[in-house]
């Protein structure tokens, strides 16, 4: 009689643990590409299991990559990215529920849609946020006079905007991103977008990594800004990124932190993300939760049928 009685224990232990290691993520933060070069190894990131991540041969085989790196984590959502239009409807027609679209910016710094094919995509829903904004790399502030108009549509039709903040790839001023500079992404240099647009829904990019204290300071002042933090979990050493989140969690912001990998060209950055979250200790279940899904479910206003789809 005890054998059955420790067995039946141990069955209710398992079935509970499986269902609460199954429960679903959002990921706010993630990349698509029309052309991407193979074989590229992220050698500047902070540990080493990190720097051995590969590129695919093919923006085609790192679609598949991605996808399966999502089901395997039990990401129901994931928010995409581009600068090519192209990308997103081949990820969008891959997988409608699993996808939500956004447009990044083109060579110069513009969004890739005008402001008025922004409303009409939104409507239709072909496009479902606007960002990643990478002002930064172009030289360019966030209250840029020409993203004015891009802001006033995003408020009057409930548009999410993301705003990259923090930094970006070593090197960047000297390759790729001459326009580039560090103090364009610190978060501060958003405040005046969120004092002339204040029903706008926002949320910066990379939790504005390392200006971690003008990011408790916005979020301090502006209870509607939330966070990501795409790339800090998987390309920071492993300790950086506990230290920032840890700031986040003690300033009171655990409601409006969500997660994200900013996985780029690596789909397996991805499980590297989750399991850095996982595995802080200094979390609580709750925390977790809210940060692998409750915080992006109310940020994105998900139905309640959206919500319960995602748990089954």
């Amino acid at each position: 009689m005890k054998y059955i009685l420790i067995l039946s224990f141990l069955s209710i232990f398992h079935n509970l643990f499986s269902q609460e290691s199954n429960l679903p993520i959002i990921d706010v933060h993630l990349h698509a590409y029309e052309n991407m070069p193979p074989s590229m190894k992220a050698t500047w990131a902070g540990e080493t299991y990190a720097q051995e991540l590969s590129s695919p041969e093919n923006a085609m085989a790192h679609l598949g990559l991605v996808i399966e790196e999502l089901k395997k984590n039990n990401i129901k959502l994931a928010l995409t990215s581009s600068n090519s239009f192209k990308a997103l409807e081949s990820w969008l027609k891959s997988n409608p529920n699993l996808f939500m679209t956004g447009v990044q910016t083109d060579n110069e710094g513009r969004p890739i849609v005008s402001p008025d094919s922004l409303k009409q995509l939104h409507d239709n829903q072909s496009i479902h946020f606007l960002g990643e904004l990478g002002l930064q790399y172009y030289g360019i502030e966030p209250n840029d006079s020409m993203m004015q108009a891009y802001y006033e549509v995003a408020q009057e039709h409930g548009i999410p905007v993301c705003l990259h903040t923090g930094l970006g790839p070593p090197g960047g001023p000297h390759s790729f991103a001459p326009k580039f500079r560090t103090t364009l992404g610190k978060p501060s240099l958003f405040e005046p977008v969120l004092v002339e647009y204040p029903s706008l829904k926002a949320f910066i990019a990379h939790a504005g990594w390392p200006y971690m204290s003008e990011t408790i300071a916005m979020m301090y002042i502006y209870p509607e800004l939330y966070t990501d933090i795409g790339v800090l979990c998987w390309a920071l050493p492993k300790e950086a990124c506990y230290t920032a989140l840890k700031q986040l969690i003690d300033a009171g912001f655990e409601k409006r932190i969500m997660f994200g990998t900013d996985q780029m060209l690596w789909p397996e950055a991805i499980s590297i993300a989750v399991k850095t979250i996982e595995e802080a200790a200094f979390l609580t279940e709750e925390q977790k939760r809210d940060i692998f899904y409750n915080n992006a479910a109310r940020f994105l206003d998900l139905s309640e049928e959206t919500i319960a789809n995602h748990h089954r």
